[in-house]
């Protein structure tokens, strides 16, 4: 029991009681998460036990079970990501994880990845967790012309990137569509230098491909203005003779040449012609000429001439 004073207050009386005694922090602050940050030895994924095709596709790792405890122990969450250097060029990328299924002190990586990386089986390779801001614009630029050529390459794109964390800026991946491989070079990214493109709407864009070319017109030869200048011609003069019906078979610059200077088609100068054919008031209901139609034969054969060219000589035999 302890006696009140005089003068003594309740304040200190609790002043007392407290003195010595260890205080209780009850609202703790939670642990932040650490950074995991480890080497490995990499080697190409087909070199894992159980490897499978689909794990050459993506961006995705192979870690030993070791690498999946102390990730826990430093409170990383889902989606684990991670950046990786090579120490000798400090070449950098970001990945994901598939599996924690590695020997110890080795980790798997797809073979294009290695290859971005210049990593050969067997090098070191430093492994850092990080923490990603969630992409919304990506530009692309394929390294082939072909891979524009695709019928829909948005679509091959779209469906190639399920299987892809993250997106790093500078750094290049490989998609496969069928049989084929095809290299995208990452030549920019937003919000940041390096994106999570999971469970997030992404804008993609591209850029020319790198082998494009834009073709120029060349200025057209002399040998090419007279081709077009006698194809030209060809149609002038089609209008006047009748163009033939069959596509293909109407007739050429060469043709219409053996007819320039009043020559006939076997080079003979034509007669004076005494004049065109023509369909007159008198002859309604009678053939041209006095024959059985138009086209038919008249009694006395005419030759057949237009503009002082002549189609047949006036005998009346072919020229």
């Amino acid at each position: 029991f302890f006696l009140l004073s005089s003068g003594a207050t309740m304040d200190g009386l609790m002043n007392l009681l407290g003195a010595g005694m260890p205080t209780m922090n009850v609202m703790q602050r939670p642990q932040q998460p650490q950074t995991f940050r480890r080497q490995f030895k990499v080697f190409s994924v087909a070199c894992a036990q159980n490897f499978k095709a689909n794990m050459e596709e993506g961006d995705k790792i192979l870690l030993p079970q070791s690498a999946f405890h102390e990730l826990g122990r430093c409170m990383i969450t889902y989606p684990m990501m991670f950046q990786v250097k090579n120490p000798k060029n400090d070449a950098k990328t970001h990945c994901g994880v598939m599996e924690f299924t590695a020997p110890e002190g080795v980790a798997y990586f797809p073979f294009w990845m290695m290859s971005g990386l210049c990593l050969q089986n067997g090098d070191i390779v430093d492994i850092k967790s990080v923490t990603l801001a969630k992409g919304n614009y990506v530009k692309f630029q394929p390294h082939k012309t072909k891979f524009t050529t695709l019928s829909n390459p948005r679509v091959v794109l779209e469906k190639a990137l399920r299987a892809f964390s993250c997106l790093t800026k500078g750094g290049t991946i490989a998609i496969k569509h069928g049989p084929q491989q095809f290299y995208l070079d990452i030549i920019e990214t937003r919000p940041g230098s390096a994106i999570t493109i999971i469970d997030t709407d992404v804008n993609v864009d591209f850029a020319p491909p790198k082998d494009y070319k834009e073709t120029k017109a060349k200025p057209a030869t002399s040998t090419e203005r007279k081709v077009k200048k006698a194809k030209e011609d060809d149609g002038d003069v089609g209008t006047v003779w009748g163009a033939s019906s069959k596509a293909g078979s109407r007739p050429g610059s060469s043709y219409f040449k053996k007819l320039s200077g009043g020559n006939t088609l076997s080079g003979r100068k034509p007669k004076r012609a005494t004049g065109l054919l023509r369909a007159s008031s008198s002859s309604k209901g009678k053939a041209l000429g006095g024959g059985g139609g138009w086209g038919a034969q008249s009694t006395k054969k005419k030759p057949f001439s237009s503009k002082g060219y002549s189609l047949k000589s006036s005998s009346g035999g072919n020229s």
